[in-house]
């Protein structure tokens, strides 16, 4: 799978953490460091398994733990309309 930002959704980044508007909706969602650092990482070209790897990487995390949180995470963004997937 591989995310990109919904065309409908402004996002700005405060003192490191993001915030995101959906501009359908008028949801708005901010996200902690780790979700901010995903937020950043969904460009439409990267798949979850490489979000993954970058998360384990920068982050005190197992994979498994991870992929387990990305994947509900990408979920609720999906639902909220906030994330596409091609």
């Amino acid at each position: 799978m591989i995310p990109a930002k919904a065309s409908t959704t402004a996002s700005r980044l405060i003192t490191g953490e993001a915030v995101i508007l959906s501009l359908d909706t008028k949801v708005l969602r901010g996200l902690n460091a780790v979700g901010s650092r995903v937020w950043e990482l969904i460009d439409g070209h990267r798949t979850v398994d490489e979000i993954v790897d970058v998360i384990v990487a920068e982050f005190e995390v197992s994979r498994p733990a991870a992929a387990a949180d990305l994947d509900a995470f990408f979920r609720q963004l999906i639902d909220k309309g906030l994330v596409t997937t091609a």
